[in-house]
């Protein structure tokens, strides 16, 4: 079992394939780094694939309530260094997406390609605003919800108040049966408060100015992350690919795969 030990924490990952250049992967909330698994086999020709647990996710053990931008960064540049590369691309999913926007200042000038897969960042947020729920309130939260189940009375509200999707509603409900899975939830929540909510002006500046080729491969029936937003903010882009896919937010694991050896037939990485 591939450990990075980092700090006094230690990242989890899955490696994938012997492509010759480096692609890290970033799923989403509640997820882990085997999402990748089948869409890994379209990419191994061109990419090796390097999926990483993200803190309080999957097989990582994580020390602490929180983690930041300059931490992924850091984990980044020692796989790089550990297997050899100088330069590398991102693919990420969901939350992840929000992972790879907040990571791109610090490593724009080694990146080559990012893939926005049903990515998060594109969009408002009512459970992810700053000026709703500052940092204070959401350690708050982690100290006295963990063992609570009042914690679904927010979600209930903000459902009912039409300030959270019915997708995305269900998605979190799901995520609150247990005290693990609350502190998971929590600890992420506190977590993203550093990370940027939606792409603006700095993170398009970023890519207008770097050579970075960028795709966003969109679900037809995404509900969570609906495409509309990020078509909009890859239509300021030149260097670009916009493809829509069938499926759902979760069509990563159902039926990505296939699809994407299609595409990828007809439409080749040039490395």
């Amino acid at each position: 079992m591939p450990i990075l030990q980092y700090q006094q924490h230690s990242v989890h990952y899955l490696r994938y394939g012997n492509g010759k250049a480096l692609l890290f992967a970033f799923h989403g909330f509640a997820d882990k780094a085997d999402l990748f698994e089948s869409i890994s086999q379209p990419l191994s020709e061109y990419y090796t694939v390097v999926a990483i647990d993200l803190p309080f996710h999957g097989q990582s053990s994580w020390n602490g309530t929180f983690y930041r931008p300059e931490d992924i960064v850091q984990i980044i540049q020692l796989l790089m260094k550990h297997y050899g590369y100088k330069r590398c691309s991102l693919i990420c999913h969901s939350m992840g997406g929000r992972i790879v926007l907040a990571v791109l200042q610090s490593l724009a000038s080694r990146l080559d390609r990012l893939f926005f897969v049903a990515s998060a960042g594109f969009q408002y947020a009512f459970s992810a605003a700053r000026l709703f729920f500052p940092l204070w309130f959401r350690n708050y939260c982690h100290r006295h919800f963990v063992h609570s189940n009042q914690l679904m009375y927010f979600f209930e509200c903000s459902y009912r108040l039409k300030l959270m999707n019915r997708a995305t509603y269900w998605v979190f409900k799901q995520q609150l049966d247990t005290a693990k899975q609350r502190e998971r939830l929590l600890k992420t929540w506190i977590s993203m408060y550093y990370f940027p909510m939606k792409a603006g002006p700095k993170e398009l500046k970023l890519l207008q100015q770097h050579p970075i080729k960028t795709y966003f491969f969109c679900a037809d029936k995404d509900r969570i992350t609906a495409a509309k937003y990020s078509k909009k903010f890859a239509s300021k882009l030149k260097n670009t690919e916009i493809v829509t896919f069938e499926g759902n937010h979760f069509f990563v694991r159902q039926h990505l795969a296939a699809q994407l050896n299609d595409y990828l037939q007809s439409n080749p990485i040039e490395l």
